[in-house]
């Protein structure tokens, strides 16, 4: 009697860990593809709420294995025998599908994990190289179907436990399954790819609503003064488009705020615009037009925006002018913050001087944000360590310079160091973080510059 007891409570313990462990699995893919998709504005909360629920769902995993394969004793071959004998071939069938699938979830997830700990520096720096990170997105697919298919089926269980046999029922669980699969397939497709160029070497560009083409071959910048000859910024496109008379624009330089305005597109105002270098996506941006280089695959596109919302942008580049000349034409950051991993330093008023470490884009003596690390190093506050990366995961087309190091922590797998630099008023993902390599972004004179650690 007591055993009996024992095994009833065990079962119960089992059917309610199942459960929990469905709801940390919706919860560890949707942080998951809010990260890749990015579904939600606090990046770096995402990224550690999909740790913490990744660290649930395999401890919960682990016991659901454990009980399932060794204490549930329902042989595959007796199964299939079953099912050739016609004997309950509907249950028994369901019954090999969910065993076919607690074991390719085991092997599969078993080998997500593994690569996913990438994201943990002593594991990519001994095993990276044996279980790279890139098994942890190509896998997970595979690792949803299974999952996806085995909660369908658990659920048909325990409706039938419930005495609920309805058809209709059935094709719920069958549709809602399907739909799943569909979602998790759907979001696995790239999305946001450029657009290739024409034969003739053309690359179409948006602008409110309209699609133009232009060639980077025949670029001529409006900003000599920041990009050497060959390269060029998004305006330069417009002011090119503009002079070759495909595009009705108006516009002038402003020099109170460095930059170019557009007065009228097609007679008409409040212009702005987003772009993204290969593997990105649509961000909000508070950056100058005319300071933000092309490179290949770039995304382009010019909308109607609020006039609220550009006044607050063009008051913040007049106040940048305006503290760079108090300070005699030098760069004088009143606000440095490095979140590292093992670290937090913050430094005031700090000067960031020139390295021309891309004078193969920009003309010596233009000021990016990596210069910021570089001048820290100079002044013999922090050590730092630089690599070059033509491509980054998903990111084909990067062709710059990362900050890897910074003192004793060294970017490794998926954790490494991330910036943005500008107004107070617009930090994070309001539009100072965005995914320029901070060798490509050209400073004025922001009020902060941050770096941090994360690992995606």
């Amino acid at each position: 009697m007591l055993t009996y007891k024992m095994a009833s409570i065990s079962v119960r313990i089992h059917r309610a860990v199942s459960w929990l462990l469905v709801g940390f699995f919706f919860a560890t893919i949707i942080t998951g593809y809010g990260q890749t998709q990015n579904w939600f504005v606090d990046q770096f909360l995402l990224s550690r709420l999909h740790r913490i629920f990744e660290w649930f769902f395999i401890g919960l995993l682990l016991y659901h294995l454990v009980y399932t394969l060794w204490k549930v004793k329902i042989k595959s071959a007796k199964l299939v025998s079953k099912i050739q004998q016609r004997k309950g071939t509907y249950i028994n069938f369901l019954r090999l599908v969910q065993k076919v699938t607690s074991w390719s979830t085991l092997v599969i997830i078993f080998l997500t994990i593994l690569s996913g700990l990438n994201g943990y520096v002593w594991f990519a720096n001994t095993f990276g190289t044996l279980v790279p990170f890139s098994w942890h997105r190509q896998l997970d697919l595979f690792m949803n179907i299974a999952i996806l298919i085995h909660i369908g089926i658990g659920l048909k269980f325990f409706l039938m436990r419930r005495k609920v046999r309805k058809k209709i029922v059935d094709i719920a669980i069958v549709a809602t399954t399907i739909a799943l699969i569909s979602g998790a397939i759907y979001l696995q497709i790239p999305k946001n790819l450029p657009p290739p160029p024409t034969p003739e070497g053309n690359v179409p560009i948006e602008v409110n609503g309209i699609t133009y083409k232009f060639n980077p071959e025949s670029m001529i910048s409006v900003r000599p003064d920041l990009f050497h000859e060959g390269s060029f910024s998004l305006f330069d496109i417009l002011a090119n488009l503009e002079s070759a008379d495909l595009l009705n624009m108006e516009y002038h330089f402003d020099a109170e705020m460095n930059t170019h305005v557009i007065d009228s597109i097609d007679g008409e105002t409040g212009f702005w615009y987003q772009a993204y270098y290969s593997g990105g996506w649509w961000e909000r941006n508070v950056f100058r037009m005319d300071h933000y280089p092309w490179k290949e695959k770039t995304v382009f596109r010019v909308f109607k925006e609020d006039f609220s919302f550009i006044n607050n942008v063009y008051s913040i580049f007049t106040d940048e002018v305006s503290r760079r000349n108090a300070n005699g034409g030098s760069l004088i950051i009143p606000t440095v913050k490095i979140n590292s991993q093992t670290f937090t330093e913050t430094f005031t008023d700090v000067l960031v001087t020139a390295h021309d470490l891309r004078n193969d884009t920009f003309q010596n003596g233009i000021i990016t944000a990596i210069d910021v690390i570089m001048s820290l190093g100079d002044q013999g506050l922090i050590t730092y360590i630089l690599s070059w990366y033509d491509e980054i995961y998903d990111a084909d087309i990067v062709k710059s310079y990362w900050v890897d190091g910074i003192n004793n922590d060294i970017a490794s797998g998926t954790c490494g160091f991330v910036y943005e630099a500008g107004d107070w008023t617009y930090q994070r993902f309001a539009g100072n973080h965005i995914h320029i390599p901070q060798d490509f972004r050209i400073l004025n004179s922001p009020l902060y510059y941050e770096t941090f650690w994360i690992c995606l």
